[in-house]
């Protein structure tokens, strides 16, 4: 949620993602929901957990920048977390969110 809250605040133009899986999973959950300010966390995540609400808007353009091998985060449409009030582990799967998708702007250097 902090990530999230950060891009609510701030409202950035981009998105800069540095790091392995977690690091890409978490930025492209916060640009999501940087296209839906009004949006409750659950609303994107899969279903039982969460609504699972179709993406109907464009994303800020994101970049991956992945410093490990083996996740794959930088490939997907899936971004994966912890959801603690569960103690389960669960996510968003939309191809909004990967970059390729036509509309996603997600780069990968």
């Amino acid at each position: 949620m902090e990530c999230i809250n950060f891009t609510r605040k701030f409202n950035p133009d981009a998105i800069l993602a540095i790091g392995g899986g977690s690091v890409i999973d978490t930025a492209k959950a916060a640009n999501l929901y940087h296209a839906y300010p009004e949006a409750d966390l659950l609303d994107f995540v899969n279903a039982p957990v969460g609504k699972g609400l179709p993406v109907t808007r464009t994303l800020s353009p994101l970049i991956a920048v992945p410093t490990t091998a083996g996740t794959g985060s930088e490939t997907t449409g899936v971004s994966v977390f912890d959801y603690e009030p569960l103690k389960a582990k669960t996510g968003i799967a939309n191809r909004a969110i990967s970059q390729h998708s036509e509309s996603s702007t997600l780069r990968t250097f």
